[in-house]
Formats: structure tokens, C-alpha cells, sequence
């Protein structure tokens, strides 16, 4: 390997790892050959895939959004009515100090628990980022074994002068 690391490309960039570089056509070219048309096939169905992905991700972060939002707007108006109820109909609502201490620490404990999955999460995501990304930093080194020893099987068959 050439000890560089490779990088994602820029969205109007396609990077190639150094020893994969694909001879581009030009606008005007048209190839027909199995490694240019599969080479323009991906390129399109990965530039495809980068915009459904971006879409979908927004799409989750806006459903997300408006279900908390919905949520919180339905918590806050029951309360609101029962409370309303209550205080017309002369009910004491007060709570004793034991009980407001218990559910404090059930609050606590569940933000915590909360807290602890999204850790877990991001350190699974991250593990797994960090593992894709060696993958990546490797495949040329496998790709050098693979064209070595294609290059020795050819050698041991090819007739010599």
C-alpha cells in the first residue's frame, strides 16, 4: 500500500483507490466494453443510492420530529384537562413527598437507561464505521495479492521464448 489512507470522495468527485483507477470516457466516448459499462452502472446506481439516503435520513429526522412533537403536545394537554377536572370538581392532588421521590428516581433512572442505549449505539456504529474504513484501507493491499498471484499463475503457463 501506498501508506495513504482513502478518503471519501466530494460529491462531484469519483476517487478511486490508487491501483483501481478506471480510465474515464469522455463525454463523446462510448465504450462498450464489460469493464466500462459495469465502471458507469455503479457509478449510477451509487449516485442513485447517495440521494435515496440523504431523502430517507431527512424523512427520519422530520417524522421523529413531529412524532415528539405530537407527543409532547398530547402529554401536556391531558394533563392540562385533568387538571382542569380537578381543581373544577375540588379534588386534592397534591402527592407526598415519597411519592414524588419515587417517581424522580424512575425518571432518573429511565433517562439513564436511555443515555446508556445511545452510548451502546454510537459506539456500535462507531465500531463499525472504524471497521468498514480498514476494510477499505485494505482492499488495494488485496488487491495487489489477487493481481500477484494472477500474475504468477499466468507466468507459470505462458510459453517462454
Amino acid at each position: 500500500m501506498d501508506g495513504k489512507k482513502y478518503q471519501a470522495p466530494r460529491k462531484d468527485q469519483v476517487d478511486y483507490p490508487p491501483q483501481q483507477k478506471v480510465q474515464k470516457m469522455t463525454t463523446n466516448e462510448t465504450t462498450k466494453d464489460v469493464f466500462s459499462v459495469y465502471t458507469k452502472s455503479f457509478d449510477k446506481l451509487k449516485t442513485a443510492l447517495d440521494k435515496s439516503a440523504a431523502q430517507s435520513l431527512q424523512s427520519y429526522t422530520s417524522l421523529n420530529q413531529e412524532l415528539v412533537t405530537s407527543w409532547t403536545n398530547f402529554v401536556h394537554t391531558a394533563v392540562t384537562i385533568q387538571q382542569s377536572v380537578a381543581n373544577k370538581v375540588g379534588i386534592n392532588y397534591s402527592l407526598p413527598e415519597q411519592t414524588i421521590t419515587a417517581v424522580s428516581d424512575a425518571t432518573e433512572a429511565f433517562v439513564k437507561a436511555v443515555e446508556t442505549n445511545n452510548k451502546v449505539v454510537q459506539t456500535a456504529f462507531d465500531a463499525t464505521i472504524q471497521n468498514v474504513k480498514t476494510i477499505n484501507q485494505n482492499a488495494s493491499a488485496f488487491a495487489d495479492m489477487g493481481q500477484n498471484i494472477v500474475n504468477s499463475w499466468i507466468s507459470a503457463w505462458k510459453p517462454r521464448n
